[in-house]
């Protein structure tokens, strides 16, 4: 059952009754804080799952960092992002089209031409008059190229012996074969890092969702405690923030599920802890939001109603109605928390043999709906590794999800990993919080079976 407010304004009641019976409620994290503070009320009251993919796995690496860090939420923000001297980005794709926050990102190290270490297992052409240094690292390797960061940006620094134990256990030489990172790349990139300068590290999709992101996500903030670095956390989708914060979300949906989509009406909270409201939103239009707060017996005139309610233990306030005027009413801070650090032993990195392809989302613009097709993009190398032939149209199964793409080679990329962007990957639980990167099994349409199905 698929709720859409605007398209069933005349069937509220019966709408609302779906939601009262269901026992899963599924939704994108594209909806505002209000609806995901009625949607945990409706869990805390009447037990209902919360299922939203891509927050999930970005509020599982959240509270595993903040096991690491004692802070609510990481300490980066935009301000110092754009007076870096250096900035460092790790599992962030940057023609993702999930969120505003990549976007925003790229036109400031465009605009200030900053010292830019770009790490990802894809060479980025659009990237190319931007960065200072390429650390080309292997598919699934993230938790150890983590721990390589940690070991080189610590490694001059004041630590508990805990942390100095840790760092002095790991097997670097192991990590940088197994990663391709190698130990002079990183000398090179502590090269560009003096005493003095500010350095910030973006984190991105690819590794929330990476098998052992917990285990990264305590690498990682440890840089930000002892180190001060500026790291921020991209959300993976709008409001994927705010929803983490709220909710308390369910990994599985269970017995009747129901696909809400959202009002639109509210606020969210965007990469630097900013609480803002859509721009052509007026306070008072709330029947989206009276609509399904009505199943917990609510009803307001106002948003402010909804939004004073917002948990002030996870950093939102009460606003005034001139707050409500501003681009920005608030920031969320970091509050302290109790530490809990632990660190599991790093375990053999995965090896992604073979052919594999990178699954992410970009904007679809509706005059080109009709006219732009399905493509996979891939080298020269990867044709010849998978036996395809420019324009061959080929099909793939991810995590439950079918692929139908005209294969494209593209001159400017490299390696064997190919690009296979999604304009519609919709609420598919399974493909939305699994790993980007998948090892290929696929077919031509012609049933000539070809990738790593031997494997």
């Amino acid at each position: 059952m698929e709720y859409n407010y605007e398209s069933q304004k005349e069937n509220i009641e019966e709408a609302i009754k779906d939601l009262k019976d269901t026992d899963s409620i599924v939704f994108s994290a594209d909806i505002t804080n209000e609806e995901a503070l009625v949607f945990q009320s409706l869990k805390e009251k009447h037990g209902k799952r919360l299922i939203c993919p891509e927050a999930k796995a970005y509020q599982d690496f959240l509270k595993a960092y903040s096991s690491s860090s004692g802070y609510h939420l990481f300490k980066g923000d935009l301000d110092v992002l754009t007076t870096s001297e250096v900035v460092i980005s790790f599992g962030v794709w940057f023609q993702d089209g999930s969120t505003e926050s990549t976007a925003l990102v790229r036109k400031m190290l465009d605009e200030k031409k900053t010292k830019f270490v770009y790490m990802h297992p894809i060479e980025d052409a659009t990237l190319q008059t931007s960065i200072t240094q390429f650390i080309k690292y292997e598919v699934g390797s993230e938790e150890g190229v983590a721990a390589l960061l940690a070991h080189t940006l610590l490694e001059d620094k004041e630590l508990p012996k805990e942390i100095e134990d840790i760092l002095e256990d790991l097997d670097i030489g192991y990590l940088s074969a197994e990663s391709n990172v190698g130990e002079e790349e990183l000398e090179s990139m502590y090269g560009l890092i003096n005493r003095e300068s500010t350095t910030s590290l973006i984190i991105g999709s690819d590794v929330y969702t990476h098998p052992k992101a917990e285990q990264i996500a305590k690498l990682i903030a440890l840089l930000e405690q002892y180190a001060g670095v500026n790291i921020l956390c991209l959300p993976p989708a709008q409001n994927a923030l705010g929803v983490a914060l709220i909710c308390e979300l369910d990994d599985v949906a269970q017995g009747r599920s129901f696909s809400y989509k959202s009002c639109k009406e509210g606020t969210y909270v965007n990469v630097d802890k900013c609480v803002y409201i859509n721009d052509d939103m007026q306070p008072s239009d709330i029947d989206g939001l009276n609509s399904i707060a009505n199943t917990l017996g609510l009803h307001a005139k106002n948003l402010i109603d909804y939004s004073d309610r917002l948990p002030q233990d996870k950093g939102f306030k009460l606003l005034s109605h001139d707050d409500l005027k501003k681009p920005c009413m608030y920031r969320l801070m970091p509050q302290e928390q109790i530490r809990d650090f632990t660190l599991d032993e790093i375990d053999d990195l995965p090896v992604y043999d073979g052919a594999v392809i990178y699954t992410y989302k970009v904007e679809k613009p509706i005059a080109e709906e009709r006219v732009i097709e399905d493509v996979l993009s891939g080298s020269k190398q990867f044709a010849m590794a998978t036996k395809l032939q420019d324009g061959d149209v080929i099909s793939f199964e991810i995590e439950g999800v079918n692929f139908v793409r005209v294969f494209k080679i593209d001159t400017y990329m490299k390696g064997v990993v190919a690009l296979n962007p999604t304009f519609d990957i919709k609420l598919s639980a399974s493909l939305l919080s699994s790993y980007r990167f998948s090892r290929l099994a696929f077919e031509k349409i012609n049933n000539q079976k070809i990738g790593n199905n031997d494997e």
